[in-house]
């Protein structure tokens, strides 16, 4: 289900410094920014779009083989026409855990989370600064993304899902 929503035209390096120049990629957790992120807290994923490659892997020597992957880009939808964009993310079954690796794993805990119906039910930081993002469904944690850097927008209307 890996979305390519235009990338695979696109040059990954001219999105990320356009993104950049823009001044709309967060990559610092300021207290404002983190009050951003924490006003998303309680909204329900609705959808997602992600791709099988990172802007992150721009700073690579060598190409991500897909079963190798650890880091992605994605976007989530949250109710109320809120888009979180990650860039650069690691993703996690649960707080104790080792990130997953390929992208098999990683498009199955995504799936898994929409399905679930999951909740972000907390926003928190790591050691480094970064922002974690703690998906829930009920009492259990369903999915926990660490990111690089981040974006908040609105969506107008769901991505197509590929059956």
């Amino acid at each position: 289900m890996p979305s390519t929503n235009g990338r695979s035209e696109h040059n990954e390096e001219e999105d990320l410094l356009e993104l950049l120049e823009e001044d709309t990629l967060e990559t610092e957790l300021t207290e404002e920014a983190y009050q951003e992120l924490v006003d998303l807290e309680g909204s329900v994923v609705v959808g997602l779009s992600f791709w099988d490659s990172s802007l992150a892997d721009e700073l690579e020597e060598e190409p991500v083989e897909s079963s190798a992957r650890q880091l992605l880009d994605l976007d989530l939808f949250l109710e109320d026409n809120a888009t979180l964009e990650l860039y650069g993310a690691l993703l996690y079954l649960d707080p104790e855990s080792e990130p997953l690796v390929g992208m098999p794993a990683m498009e199955k805990a995504l799936v898994a989370m929409v399905d679930r119906e999951s909740v972000l039910s907390e926003v928190a930081e790591t050691e480094d600064g970064a922002p974690v993002f703690v998906f829930s469904a009920g009492k259990y944690v369903t999915l926990v993304i660490t990111a690089g850097a981040w974006t908040i927008g609105e969506w107008e209307e769901l991505p197509e899902t590929e059956e």
